[in-house]
């Protein structure tokens, strides 16, 4: 991975391999949580840092509500998965952060939150771009260039507050998602 990127190369990485034959890259990382002000869904302000404290289940990705390519596939499978995800364990919270602050106001959120029949543990945060793009580069999300378009596909999961992050490098179905949600709070099982 190119250094520009603002990937830790000191991670570990295994493939994974989904039922259709593509894989994703898995790894676990340690990820420093900024300390910026965000507004979700429904114009909240909230600390971003102390919301990453909960201690209980995380499910993280990044996306925009005008993306035309892999943001409608991660938030449609966070969406899909809801039920399978409470079934393993119901605590789990859900963070989608858009990349897209200028054009993804709260209202919009809301709205992309009702198409993806978002329950209420699923929250959706926009921002200052300065805090947001914090917070990308906090999970070495960093998107090649200045195109939003380029950003890769990445889903986060975390057991618990004091836990490593697994990060999962690629498209996931729901059935992967919920097979990789399961993974990480029963690790003893899988």
């Amino acid at each position: 991975m190119p250094d520009h990127l603002g990937m830790d190369m000191g991670n570990t990485g295994e493939a994974a391999m989904r039922p259709d034959g593509f894989q994703y890259k898995r790894s676990a990382n340690d990820y420093v949580m900024p300390d910026v002000t965000l507004r979700n869904q429904n114009a909240q302000k909230v600390n971003f840092a102390e919301m990453m404290a909960y201690d209980g289940p995380i499910v993280l990705n990044f996306i925009f509500t005008s993306c035309a390519t892999i943001c409608p596939v991660m938030s449609a499978t966070f969406g899909q998965t809801q039920e399978d995800l409470a079934a393993i364990d119901d605590s789990y919270m859900m963070v989608s952060i858009s990349i897209d602050p200028e054009y993804d106001t709260p209202r919009r959120l809301r709205e992309y939150a009702e198409l993806h029949a978002a329950r209420d543990n699923w929250v959706m945060l926009t921002g200052q771009f300065d805090d947001i793009f914090s917070v990308v580069r906090a999970f070495d999300a960093v998107y090649k260039g200045e195109n939003k378009m380029y950003h890769r596909p990445l889903t986060f999961l975390r057991r618990g507050k004091d836990t490593p992050w697994v990060r999962l490098e690629g498209l996931l179905g729901s059935e992967e998602l919920a097979e990789e949600y399961a993974a990480v709070l029963r690790p003893e099982v899988n």
